[in-house]
């Protein structure tokens, strides 16, 4: 695919809506119970944190937005809400500040790898600093005990986030996760598909199935999608071959 006609496609698809019906219909065939505690990781403008909120009335929704005005928007469509905890915060693999970058569109900016920073010029673009945190740290600190679905939607940062939450995937207190990916490994926009399989293998998930998928034109297969993951029971993983 050509870098013209892969622009127009990445520009058309940060403009697709993407909802999560199927996700909830499937559910209950998973044998986990109803969510309680969610995790919104790339909430963008509220959408996805408003329609778990919605859809499952017993869950608290935490959500995790850093770009500025990302967040000043998300603050104000979830202001009032019960239930809905927002964080101005980037998660990843450590804790600390990182640079985002600016996209396309408001759905498309992401963290600024140092590499990358390096060889930008002073003052070119919007590159606000941000917060960096990580999943096992925010659970301490809000002594949150496990997360029954944790979505990660950060533009190629899905396996840094959950690298973050080392502690709570060895422990087994992620219940589900649901990640965006692709099927394109020279994407750097998002996860590939095979890395995130790979990564999740070995931290006793089960792949469940794709979601809310979007495809490229003219035969160019799946542009993205959101990849399911379920824990396994402990008893069943622990069986010997």
């Amino acid at each position: 695919m050509s870098k013209l006609r892969k622009l127009r496609h990445r520009i058309r698809l940060i403009f697709s809506h993407r909802w999560f019906l199927s996700l909830e219909k499937d559910w209950k065939r998973f044998g986990i119970g109803l969510p309680r505690v969610i995790f919104d990781v790339g909430a963008h403008l509220g959408q996805t944190t408003l329609h778990f909120r919605k859809v499952f009335p017993s869950a608290n929704v935490h959500s995790f937005e850093p770009f500025p005005e990302n967040f000043r928007k998300l603050a104000l469509k979830t202001k009032g809400k019960d239930r809905i905890y927002i964080n101005q915060t980037a998660l990843g693999g450590t804790t600390g500040f990182v640079n985002m970058k600016e996209g396309y569109s408001d759905q498309a900016h992401s963290i600024c790898p140092k590499t990358a920073l390096e060889k930008v010029p002073a003052g070119k673009g919007k590159m606000p600093k941000v917060k960096l945190d990580t999943i096992d740290s925010y659970l301490n600190k809000e002594c949150i005990s496990k997360i029954d679905l944790l979505k990660i939607d950060v533009e190629g940062y899905e396996l840094e986030v959950l690298k973050g939450a080392a502690n709570a995937l060895e422990e087994g207190r992620v219940q589900a996760i649901l990640a965006e990916c692709d099927f394109d490994p020279n994407d750097s926009q998002h996860t590939y598909f095979n890395d995130l399989w790979n990564f999740m293998m070995t931290k006793n998930f089960s792949f469940f199935g794709l979601y809310d998928v979007i495809h490229y034109e003219n035969g160019m297969g799946i542009g993205f999608c959101n990849a399911l993951f379920v824990n396994k029971p402990r008893s069943i993983a622990k069986e010997p071959a």
